[in-house]
């Protein structure tokens, strides 16, 4: 019985090792399999990814535009449409106030008007032959042969000019603009994107690598897909319908990815090598193999250690990325207060609390920056940003215990609380005594309008409008007392 056990120990040792053998060997073969599969997921992931916050961006822009666009109609009084004169100036400071391109209203008759001149657009713009049905249109034009122009309309109701209902206006926008929000580093890897119409055509005329920059995509995929792959491509893109292909050009695998942009007749595409994300994958594979042909080698409790602190490393990474691109998403690059979309957080948080009558009293104050377009215009847009950096730093020392936030190029809102809620009317005096001393001996000029919350108020928006024409009022005050813009040096 002594004699036997030395041989039990080495038959269940040698048991053990060849148990712990066939499960390494079964690991790997499994890891091989699951890595080629997650290959194939992290593409299709990364892509929907790429193009799905791409896509988010221009539709960010275009209902920041539309916002815009509605707020200058809904400005428009008696005065303004009581000649053409009157108009076209109103027309021109909406495009400096908000810093548009081109700004026009287009009466019942296709009437085109701009702050310089008047023509028939009928024929020039293709959404004016439709109803927009109160929505929101997002068309292309070929302006005097130029490159292709964006046109952005918004319906106008309730106004009329000369005798004539206004039924719509409009902005174009340079498609570089647009271009520049989708762009993104492709490192020379064989890596393109472009628009393209429902139809196929490239909106762009950006290279989309074996397509080529005028080809019709539609078309041009017959060569390399399926006549399947190839019906379902063109039926998601006259759909407008995500969706993705996989091809062979030249002996390499690509992926072509597709995404509609909202409120537009566009697709955004992707086009990118197969091999390039399973090269920056394929490294799982190998190490997923070494750590299990280690488990013959090392203890339980080795690998148990370290993927713990394998674990909690990356988790704490994570964790400090996460915040990193919260706090970056949250705030203007320029003056390092709230940006527009920190500022629709908070409103819509005000609103739920609104709803929901849980809502502390609250003021609003809107601020307006006078001048910068001059600044601009005759000492650059480096001026210009420091002329904006300074006047967010002084609202920023007078209102410490509230949050500002850059909702336009020279626009701030201030949601005051605390402190400062308290203080409100001794703040705004000392803010509006700032700005008549820079008025008259330079630094910012900056008009400011506050409103308290009344109990009438359903949304935070019906403060703001309170606010904002107090301070349109005093912005007209300021120019009353000064005419010459404001310099920026301080």
């Amino acid at each position: 019985m002594k004699r036997s056990f030395p041989y039990l120990a080495v038959i269940g040792i040698l048991l053990v090792i060849l148990v712990i053998t066939a499960a390494t060997l079964w690991m790997s073969a499994g890891a091989r399999n699951a890595t080629d599969q997650a290959v194939s997921t992290v593409s299709t992931f990364y892509l929907e990814e790429l193009a799905g916050r791409r896509s988010q961006v221009v539709s960010r822009f275009f209902e920041s535009q539309a916002e815009q666009m509605q707020r200058a109609v809904d400005l428009m009084d008696d005065r303004v449409l009581s000649s053409q004169d009157a108009l076209r100036q109103y027309i021109g400071n909406v495009e400096s106030l908000y810093g548009l391109g081109l700004f026009a209203v287009v009466d019942e008759d296709n009437v085109v008007y701009t702050k310089q001149t008047t023509y028939m657009g009928g024929s020039r713009y293709e959404f004016l032959s439709g109803d927009q049905a109160g929505k929101m249109t997002i068309t292309t034009s070929s302006v005097y042969g130029a490159g292709k122009q964006i046109c952005q309309a918004v319906p106008i109701h309730d106004r009329t000019f000369l005798g004539k209902k206004l039924k719509t206006c409009f902005i174009e926008i340079k498609m570089e603009d647009i271009v520049s929000l989708l762009a993104f580093d492709t490192e020379d890897n064989g890596t393109h994107f472009s628009l393209y119409y429902r139809n196929g055509v490239n909106l762009t005329g950006l290279d989309f690598g074996p397509v080529g920059k005028k080809s019709n995509l539609i078309q041009e995929m017959r060569t390399y897909l399926t006549g399947d792959q190839w019906t379902v491509l063109s039926g998601q893109f006259t759909n407008e319908e995500a969706g993705e292909v996989h091809f062979m050009h030249s002996g390499n695998k690509q992926i072509l990815y597709y995404s509609p942009i909202p409120d537009a007749d566009w697709m955004f595409t992707v086009l990118i090598p197969e091999n390039l994300i399973y090269d920056k994958i394929a490294g799982i594979k190998d190490q997923t193999i070494l750590r299990s042909t280690i488990q013959i080698l090392v203890t339980l409790l080795s690998l148990l250690t370290f993927f713990f602190l394998f674990a909690l490393q990356q988790r704490r990474k994570s964790t400090a990325l996460l915040e990193q691109q919260r706090t970056i998403a949250v705030r203007d690059s320029l003056t390092g207060v709230g940006n527009k979309y920190a500022y629709s957080q908070k409103e819509a948080a005000v609103n739920a609390g609104l709803q929901s009558g849980s809502a502390s009293p609250f003021a609003l104050v809107v601020c307006d920056l006078n001048g910068l377009k001059k600044v601009n215009d005759t000492k650059g847009h480096d001026e210009g940003d420091r002329l904006i950096r300074d006047a967010s730093h002084l609202i920023c020392s007078l209102y410490d215990h509230s949050p500002v936030y850059r909702i336009g190029g020279d626009e701030f809102a201030v949601f005051l609380q605390g402190a400062d809620y308290d203080r409100r009317e001794e703040i705004f005096e000392e803010l509006n005594r700032k700005t008549d001393e820079n008025n008259c001996s330079g630094g910012p000029v900056i008009a400011a309008g506050m409103a308290d919350y009344e109990p009438g108020d359903m949304q935070l928006q019906d403060t703001f409008r309170r606010a904002d024409k107090l301070m349109y009022e005093r912005k007209n005050q300021l120019k009353q007392l000064k005419t010459e813009p404001v310099s920026s040096e301080l």
